[in-house]
C-alpha cells in the first residue's frame, strides 16, 4: 500500500518539477516572450504544452514500471490525482487572461499522455517476457 501510494506520488511530484523547469529553458527559446508576469504568445504556448505532453508520457511510464502490479490502477490514480489538481489550478486561473485552449490542451492531453505512457510500459514488459 505505501509503495502504491509513493509510486503514484513520487511520479505526479517529479512531473510537476519536471514541468516547472521547462520554464527556464522555454525562456531562453523565446526570449522577451516567456516572461514570468506576461501571457506569451501562442508559439511558445505551443511548445510548452509539448514539452507538458512529453513529461506526462514520461512520468506515466514510470509511475506503471515501478507500480506493483495491476500497473493500470497505479496510472489510473496518478490520471485522478492529475486531472483534480489540474481542474483545482485552472479554475482560479479562467478569467486571467490566458488563452483558454491552453488550459484546455494541458486537461485533455493528460489522460492521453497517460494512457501512451501506460501502454509503453506494458510493451517493454511484453518485450522483457519474451
Amino acid at each position: 500500500m505505501l509503495k502504491s501510494i509513493g509510486v503514484v506520488a513520487g511520479s505526479y511530484v517529479l512531473s510537476l518539477i519536471l514541468v516547472m523547469l521547462t520554464d527556464p529553458l522555454l525562456s531562453r527559446l523565446f526570449p522577451g516572450d516567456f516572461v514570468h508576469g506576461r501571457i506569451p504568445s501562442d508559439v511558445p504556448l505551443i511548445a510548452s504544452t509539448a514539452f507538458f505532453v512529453v513529461i506526462s508520457i514520461f512520468c506515466a511510464w514510470l509511475c506503471a514500471r515501478f507500480a506493483p502490479s495491476p500497473a493500470t490502477r497505479h496510472v489510473l490514480w496518478f490520471f485522478v490525482v492529475g486531472e483534480a489538481i489540474g481542474l483545482a489550478t485552472i479554475v482560479p486561473s479562467w478569467s486571467t487572461g490566458w488563452p483558454h485552449w491552453y488550459f484546455l490542451s494541458w486537461l485533455l492531453s493528460w489522460p492521453v499522455s497517460c494512457w501512451i505512457g501506460l501502454l509503453l510500459a506494458g510493451r517493454r514488459a511484453e518485450l522483457a517476457a519474451a
